[in-house]
């Protein structure tokens, strides 16, 4: 009796967390919200294109008709991500990307505001990071940090896309 019951867990357990997956024809978009062409439902699960079907370009995920995350594979034999974008649930605009290399280390990473504004970019190498600028209305601003490939730390201080200080100037005085 007690493998029936675990064997009715499993069951159940894998049918809540399997995911639908669907392709773009079977899906239609109203009010930023996904919803199922066969039964007008808000769709939960991924929509995955696909080139001459077998090789996967990209998957969109959605929870509850809103989308959460988009994929980009490399165009190889491999399941591989290049590129992950994560979405605001409240108006379907990029939140981060996320870039990565074949070996599957991030390359550089960009976070936007709701209004689809760049606020961060860093750039990453063996993952050390060797790039980052802050931005303001899609311009520098702040502090800008980069590594060059002697290994020599440069900062510069932007303000409204305008070069304000390195730190190699010298004070004025």
């Amino acid at each position: 009796m007690k493998k029936h019951y675990w064997l009715i867990i499993i069951i159940l357990a894998f049918k809540l967390y399997s995911q639908e997956i669907l392709n773009k024809e079977n899906i239609y978009t109203e009010n930023n919200l996904a919803y199922k062409v066969e039964n007008n439902q808000l769709f939960t699960g991924k929509i995955q294109n696909f080139k001459q079907k077998n090789h996967l370009l990209s998957e969109f995920e959605f929870v509850d008709g809103i989308l959460v995350i988009g994929k980009v594979y490399f165009n190889g034999k491999e399941k591989i991500v290049a590129e992950e974008r994560y979405f605001f649930k409240n108006n379907r605009k990029v939140e981060k990307k996320i870039k990565y290399s074949l070996d599957h280390k991030i390359i550089w990473t960009q976070y936007f505001d709701e209004y689809g504004n760049k606020k961060l970019e860093e750039d990453f190498k063996d993952g050390i990071m060797i790039y980052s600028c802050p931005y303001n209305n899609n311009k520098k601003h702040g502090k800008v940090f980069s590594i060059n490939e002697k290994g020599e730390r440069n900062e510069c201080v932007f303000e409204n896309g305008k070069l304000i200080k390195t730190d190699k100037e010298k004070p004025n005085g």
